[in-house]
C-alpha cells in the first residue's frame, strides 16, 4: 500500500478511536473544570503573557498549545528547561555542536521558532538561535508551546512556532531555598524570595550551578566526557506595581553568567577544541496591563537582551596554546503594544504592534577588524473574533512583517490567519485553521564572510490543522496537520569546498499529535506521542534530524503532604542528517528516568536517577547523551509555599 494511504488511514483510525473515548466520557467533572477556568480568568491579567482577551467571548486565538504544568516541572526536578520540552508533543531537543541545546517543533530547526522569556523574546541575534539550557528550572511556573496557526500577535519570525516560558509571580511573603548535589563534584543551589503588599510586590530568584563534567559511554566502557565542565550563575528580579484594580505594572531584570567547555565531537567531524570563557546575558522589560475602555486590556512592554560572549580555540585537546579569540557584543531593544476589546457581545477584536532593533558587534580574532551588522524589525496585526452561534467562532486575522537590512534593502510578507471552532459541549471543542507564517533571514546566513548569501529569500509555510480537545474526567488533546514549506535555508557544500547558505526549495511535514493526562486517586499519568512525515522535497530525503516518531510517558504516585514517587520515559525512532554528502543514521532510543521526593514540614527531599538503565544514545551524531547518573538534594520553606 503507498505510503501516503497508510498515513491517511492511521490519522483516520487515530482520529475516530479519540472521538469516541472522548464522547464516551462523563461531563460531570468537566463542568467542575469548567467553573474554576471562569474564576480563574476573573483573576489579574498577567503583563508577561503576550496574548491577551477581553471580556466576552474569552476565546484564544487559534492554535495547538501544549502546557508543561508547575507539577510536571517539579516532578522532573530538572535544572534547565532543555530536561523538559520533549515532554510535549511535537517538540524534540537535540544536543550537537556548542554543546547548546536546541528545540525542534514540529520538525523544524531551532532558528525557525521564537523563545519568549515572560513575553520577551530571548534570542542570539548574529545566530537567530537560542540555548534552551541558559533558562534554569528554579524560577518556572509553566511552559506553553504554540504550533501550528499561531496568533499574528507574537509579531515576526514565528514560522516555526512559539515557546512562551512564563516565570513564577509573587504570591505571599515566602523564601524558599534548594540544594542538590551529583556525581563529578557537580552541585546546585538555589533561592527564590517574595514580599507582597498592598500596593506592590517583589520577586528574587538565583541560582549557582557547576560541574566537572558528565560521562559518556565509547567503546564499551563509561569515561568523563573531556571539556564538558560548566559554571553558570542566574538572577531574575520582578518587581510590580498594582495602581489600579485592573492595572499592573512591571519591571524585570534577570542575568545569566556562564562558562563552559564545548566537547569536541567523538566522530563525523573533526575535532574542535573550543571553550567559551565567558557567556553572560542581560534582560531589562519595563511594562504593564491597563484596561481599555470599559470591557477591553492593553499591554505594553519594552525590553532589552544584551549578549557578551567571548569564545576561545586551541590548537590541540590539551588546552594550552590559544589559537584564537572571538568576542560577540551584540544586543536587541524593542517594544510591543497588545490589545483586545469586545465590539459587542458577539465580537472580540486583538491587534498588535511590534518593534525592534538587531545589533551586531562582533570579532572572529583579536587580531581582525570589528564587524557592524543591524537589523530593523515591525509587525502590526490584528485578530477578529466573532461568535456566530452559541457554539461556533469564527476567527480571522493577518499581520504585516517589515525588515529593514543592513545592506538598506527592505522586505515585507503579509501572513493570513483563519479558522472556526465549534464547541458542542462545555468539555469539547474542534478547530479547523489555516495560516501562513514566514521568518526572515538571520544575519549570519545573509553576511557570514565564509557561507553568507545577502540574495536569500525568506522561508515561508502555510498549515492546515484540525484539532480537537476535551477537558472532562479525563483532558486529551488530538491535532492533525499538514504544512507546505518554501524556500527553507540551509548551509550546502558547493563544488569547490566551501559552504554557502541556500534555499532549498520545498519541504513537507505533515503528522498527528496526541497528548492525554489522567489523575486517578494517587496517580497522576500523562502520555504524548507525536507522528511526523517530514520530507525535503527538493533533494527526495527526510529532514535533518526528525524522528517519524516520539513519545513520552509519565506516572506519578503521591500522597499528599507525605512523598511522591515519579517515573517518566522518553523515547524517539531512528533519524538521520546528511553530513559531508553521506547519510548518516541515529538509531532509535529510549530513556527512563526516576524521582522520589519525601515532603516534610519545612521542606522536602529527593533522590533522582537520569537514564536509569544507562542507555548509551545520542540525538545528533558525534554528540553522546550522558549515561546513568544519581543525584539528590533538598529545599528549605519559609511561610507560605511560592
Amino acid at each position: 500500500m503507498p505510503y501516503h494511504k497508510k498515513f491517511s488511514q492511521t490519522l483516520l483510525i487515530s482520529l475516530i478511536l479519540f472521538l469516541a473515548l472522548l464522547f464516551a466520557m462523563d461531563p460531570t467533572f468537566a463542568q467542575v473544570k469548567k467553573k474554576e477556568e471562569k474564576e480563574e480568568k476573573l483573576a489579574r491579567a498577567k503583563t508577561e503573557e503576550i496574548l491577551v482577551t477581553a471580556t466576552a467571548p474569552q476565546e484564544k486565538p487559534l492554535a495547538t498549545v501544549s502546557t508543561i504544568e508547575p507539577v510536571t516541572v517539579a516532578l522532573l526536578q530538572t535544572r534547565n528547561i532543555s530536561e523538559v520540552l520533549s515532554f510535549a508533543p511535537g517538540t524534540y531537543v537535540t544536543v550537537g555542536s556548542k554543546a547548546e541545546s536546541h528545540a525542534k517543533i514540529r520538525g523544524l530547526d531551532n532558528d525557525k521558532s521564537t523563545l519568549l522569556l515572560d513575553g520577551i523574546p530571548i534570542y542570539e541575534p548574529y545566530f537567530n538561535l537560542y540555548d534552551l539550557k541558559t533558562i534554569p528550572s528554579v524560577d518556572v511556573e509553566s511552559i506553553q508551546i504554540t504550533k501550528g496557526s499561531s496568533s499574528v500577535l507574537y509579531g515576526a519570525n514565528t514560522l516555526g512556532g512559539i515557546i512562551e516560558v512564563l516565570t513564577r509571580r509573587p504570591q505571599e511573603n515566602s523564601l524558599e531555598l534548594k540544594s542538590r548535589l551529583s556525581q563529578n563534584s557537580s552541585f546546585n543551589f538555589s533561592g527564590t524570595g517574595s514580599y507582597t503588599a498592598r500596593r506592590f510586590s517583589l520577586k528574587i530568584s538565583a541560582s549557582h550551578d557547576e560541574s566537572q563534567g558528565y560521562k559518556v559511554k565509547e567503546s564499551g566502557s563509561t569515561q568523563l566526557l573531556k571539556n564538558s565542565d560548566y559554571k553558570n550563575n542566574f538572577f531574575n528580579g520582578k518587581f510590580y506595581f498594582y495602581p489600579g484594580e485592573k492595572s499592573e505594572l512591571l519591571l524585570q531584570t534577570s542575568y545569566y553568567k556562564s562558562s563552559y567547555g564545548i566537547p569536541a565531537p567523538t566522530a563525523y567531524y573533526s575535532p574542535r577544541y573550543w571553550r567559551f570563557k565567558d557567556w553572560e546575558r542581560w534582560v531589562i522589560g519595563l511594562g504593564g496591563t491597563f484596561p481599555l475602555f470599559k470591557n477591553g486590556t492593553l499591554k505594553i512592554r519594552t525590553y532589552y537582551v544584551k549578549f557578551y560572549n567571548i569564545l576561545d580555540s586551541y590548537t590541540d585537546p590539551s588546552f594550552s596554546t590559544l589559537n584564537w579569540e572571538s568576542t560577540y557584543d551584540n544586543y536587541e531593544a524593542g517594544a510591543f503594544l497588545l490589545g483586545a476589546f469586545s465590539l459587542n457581545s458577539n465580537n472580540e477584536l486583538r491587534f498588535s504592534f511590534n518593534g525592534r532593533l538587531e545589533h551586531v558587534k562582533q570579532q572572529s580574532s583579536i587580531t581582525s577588524p570589528w564587524e557592524l551588522y543591524e537589523h530593523k524589525i515591525f509587525s502590526a496585526g490584528v485578530e477578529d473574533e466573532w461568535q456566530l452561534a452559541s457554539k461556533w467562532h469564527l476567527i480571522g486575522g493577518f499581520s504585516l512583517d517589515h525588515l529593514k537590512k543592513q545592506t538598506g534593502n527592505e522586505k515585507t510578507s503579509v501572513n493570513p490567519i483563519a479558522g472556526l471552532k465549534f464547541g458542542p459541549t462545555e468539555y469539547l471543542n474542534f478547530h479547523l485553521s489555516f495560516s501562513r507564517k514566514s521568518r526572515f533571514p538571520s544575519m549570519r546566513s545573509l553576511y557570514s564572510s565564509t557561507s553568507g548569501n545577502p540574495d536569500l529569500k525568506d522561508e515561508s509555510g502555510t498549515t492546515l490543522e484540525f484539532g480537537t480537545a476535551y477537558s472532562g474526567w479525563v483532558k486529551g488533546n488530538l491535532a492533525i496537520f499538514n504544512s507546505n514549506f518554501r524556500d527553507l535555508i540551509s548551509v550546502v557544500r558547493q563544488p569547490d569546498g566551501t559552504k554557502k547558505y541556500i534555499n532549498i526549495g520545498k519541504a513537507v511535514i505533515n503528522g498527528l499529535e496526541v497528548e492525554i493526562s489522567k489523575t486517578l486517586a494517587n496517580f497522576n499519568f500523562q502520555i504524548n506521542y507525536t507522528f511526523l512525515n517530514a520530507r525535503n522535497l527538493t533533494d527526495n530525503r527526510r529532514l535533518d534530524l526528525v524522528p517519524k516518531s516520539q513519545a513520552s510517558f509519565l506516572v506519578n504516585y503521591f500522597k499528599k503532604e507525605n512523598f511522591s514517587l515519579a517515573l517518566w520515559v522518553l523515547t524517539a525512532s531512528d533519524a538521520e542528517i546528511l553530513i559531508n554528502q553521506t547519510m548518516v543514521q541515529v538509531p532509535a532510543y529510549l530513556v527512563a528516568n526516576i524521582s522520589f521526593e519525601k515532603n516534610l514540614k519545612t521542606g522536602s527531599l529527593f533522590f533522582k536517577i537520569e537514564n536509569l538503565f544507562d542507555k548509551a544514545y545520542y540525538t545528533e551524531p558525534g554528540y553522546p547523551a550522558a549515561c546513568r547518573r544519581v543525584e539528590a538534594g533538598f529545599s528549605f520553606r519559609f511561610g507560605s509555599r511560592l
